[in-house]
């Protein structure tokens, strides 16, 4: 059964995804897998499960299908419920059994994540763990989006390792796993075949590498371009914008340090002048922010830059005029600092988001 999924999204790093996925396959092509040389992504969910965990990353296996005009992946919904499961939202989607699957060295195998009472009840289903961990041991990757990480945890398969999940969720993980190493910054991790994710739309990003990975850079822009992303933002980069990171610190004695820089971005403020401004030695100032901040004073304020930068570039200012805007010294300075937290140019960024108002 073909399900048209019609999504419009706007966090910080997407204005929409359109995606035509098919939810629940379950005919007797795509169960009897052992005979596809297709590569099979299986999206493993549960009664409250997130929906926008699959559908985002589902949207880009499907598509990179449609725009090879051949068949790349199979896209596979599965569950432990018989026929239908219902997710967070309220919708129901057609879903294959998990008993008739079989991972194999094809599969790509991902748990999605959920609220907390769906998914504590999800973590204690031992056939679920069960299942994951045979895909662990059979499939060419397994791994989580966003929460689905606390099913990894549950199965004992993320012992010692560094993972991605939704930021809020990270202290809660750390506590009841104390050997794994959780990322609160990362969009995703990748150790091998473990992959993770963080909250719901990182997964499109997550997708967006394993794409690349299976058929290579120019097919993963053209999906990326059609789906009106990033090219791809790298899985290192953080989930927040600076100014959001920073704002997080309620209690921070920095808070009005941070609303002024954001304020200054249009030109050069040093050390001494933040220091000043908060009546600290440029010493203490320096030492206090750090440690409150895990970065110095200096590198936050490019970032606020950075961000004010992109917000330019959307609203459709020309790069030589983002950068007199934002106290760059010149557009190859601007270019590398861009690229390297953003994961693209400025230029690509531009005409990416500008193709995507057409």
């Amino acid at each position: 059964m073909w399900i048209l999924v019609l999504i419009a999204l706007s966090p910080v790093h997407l204005r929409c995804v359109f995606a035509a996925v098919c939810l629940g396959i379950n005919d007797n092509k795509r169960l009897n897998h052992a005979m596809s040389h297709k590569d099979r992504i299986v999206f493993v969910t549960y009664p409250g499960a997130e929906l926008l965990d699959l559908v985002g990353p589902s949207a880009v296996f499907s598509t990179a299908s449609r725009l090879s005009e051949k068949k790349l992946y199979d896209i596979v919904v599965a569950a432990f419920s018989d026929g239908q499961n219902r997710h967070s939202c309220g919708i129901e989607t057609m879903v294959t059994p998990i008993s008739q699957l079989t991972p194999d060295d094809n599969d790509t195998i991902l748990v999605i994540g959920a609220d907390r009472k769906p998914l504590a009840a999800a973590m204690t289903d031992r056939n679920l763990t069960d299942f994951m961990k045979m895909a662990a041991k059979r499939a060419k990757r397994f791994g989580s989006i966003c929460s689905g990480t606390f099913v990894l945890a549950a199965a004992g398969l993320i012992g010692g390792k560094t993972v991605a999940t939704h930021w809020s969720a990270c202290a809660e993980l750390r506590k009841l796993f104390p050997d794994v190493v959780c990322d609160s910054l990362a969009l995703y991790r990748n150790d091998g075949p473990l992959w993770t994710s963080a909250g719901v739309t990182t997964g499109i990003d997550m997708a967006l590498a394993m794409l690349e990975a299976d058929h290579g850079a120019p097919l993963k822009a053209s999906v990326a371009r059609q789906l009106v992303v990033y090219s791809h933002r790298p899985g290192h980069q953080s989930q927040f914008s600076e100014l959001l990171v920073a704002q997080t610190h309620q209690n921070s004695q920095f808070l009005s340090l941070i609303d002024w820089l954001s304020e200054q971005t249009a030109k050069a403020v040093s050390i001494e002048q933040m220091a000043d401004f908060m009546g600290m030695s440029p010493r203490t100032f320096h030492r206090k922010f750090v440690t409150i901040f895990n970065q110095t004073p200096g590198k936050l304020y490019e970032n606020l830059r950075l961000d004010a930068a992109r917000g330019l570039i959307e609203a459709g200012a020309q790069i030589a005029s983002v950068v007199a805007q934002t106290g760059f010294q010149s557009e190859s300075a601007f270019r590398t600092a861009f690229k390297l937290n953003y994961g693209v140019t400025p230029s690509l960024y531009r005409q990416t988001w500008l193709a995507g108002g057409k």
